[in-house]
């Protein structure tokens, strides 16, 4: 057909834009599709039609973000020095805590990467489009812009399109935009560029899903560039190791609590001119393992575990307590 490639615009407000427009804009046809040819030069220039991850859940790197932290650290000393000095009973209460705040977290943080696992791989596996003026069925990954695909009942949306031709479609946007309730396509083109999601009725979105009806629709983004893409970049430009203010605050409070405890070893010590005993050492040592509120980071990771279990009522994800 001599299409020519195209540059791919994600942000371009495609639900203003007539079906004219936006086949103009992607040199494609509504009844023809794009040529085998174009869509491999596309596919080559633009990528796979795929959202892209991290490598899957690492439960070891899960685990290890919640003993990785200051005053779980001081928490894990103070446990070595109870044992240490036979403080049998105090030791185990220390080691108890830390083993419950690990517990707890993990079980929160890897249920949440589960979840988001799950989102990355809801879409479907294949599409249906038309290709060469002949409607095919191909790996969804292979979808490019400009694609004509079509819909029908209980299709998962495989690429975000300007809907050209609508019968009775309804859709479920509930994993993009919260509503519970399906929403009734038309091909209305839509004034404002900066309309809600859930309002641009002349547009599907990837991963959502067909519940009625049948349409079709030219492919304005796909793999990274669609809706749901954009949440996954926004996740996945996540800084795991970037420390919440209050995890600094917690740091800050435990480096002064260590301070603290070595100034009272010190000043034990002092009292007794610094002759070492046995006696001594374990009162040192018992004093300094008393400052510490080994019981703190319990209490901190139960509340903000309440606050997800209430935020997950609300369909909300927390990747990071």
């Amino acid at each position: 057909m001599g299409k020519k490639t195209v540059i791919v615009e994600p942000e371009t407000p495609f639900h203003t834009f007539s079906v004219d427009q936006v086949a103009d804009h992607y040199q494609t046809s509504t009844l023809e599709g794009l040529s085998s040819e174009e869509a491999a030069k596309r596919l080559q220039t633009y990528g796979h039609n795929e959202l892209e991850g991290d490598g899957g859940v690492k439960w070891y790197k899960v685990l290890w973000r919640q003993i990785a932290n200051t005053l779980v650290c001081i928490l894990l000393i103070a446990t070595a020095l109870a044992f240490a000095t036979k403080d049998f009973a105090e030791g185990g209460v220390i080691l108890f805590v830390i083993v419950s705040n690990a517990a707890i977290g993990f079980w929160q943080e890897f249920n949440a990467e589960q979840t988001m696992e799950a989102l990355r791989n809801m879409s479907s596996p294949t599409a249906q489009v038309i290709r060469d003026e002949s409607r095919v069925t191909i790996p969804n990954n292979q979808a490019v812009v400009g694609d004509i695909m079509i819909f029908e009942d209980g299709d998962v949306i495989g690429a975000d399109c300007r809907l050209f031709e609508v019968f009775n479609l309804e859709t479920d946007e509930a994993l993009l935009t919260g509503e519970s309730l399906p929403v009734q396509k038309s091909l209305v083109t839509i004034e404002k560029a900066d309309e809600a999601l859930g309002d641009r009725l002349n547009m599907v979105f990837s991963s959502t899903t067909v519940v009625k009806g049948r349409a079709k629709g030219i492919v304005t983004s796909t793999g990274m560039k669609t809706q749901i893409g954009q949440i996954a970049t926004t996740l996945l430009s996540v800084d795991g190791d970037e420390k919440t203010p209050l995890q600094k605050r917690l740091d800050k409070m435990a480096y002064c609590v260590f301070a603290a405890a070595i100034l009272l070893v010190i000043i034990v010590f002092g009292v007794h001119n610094f002759n070492y005993s046995n006696e001594v050492a374990i009162y040192a040592i018992s004093v300094s393992i008393a400052i510490i509120p080994e019981g703190l980071i319990a209490v901190i990771t139960l509340t903000m575990a309440f606050g997800v279990s209430r935020m997950a009522e609300v369909k909300a994800i927390v990747r990071r307590l």
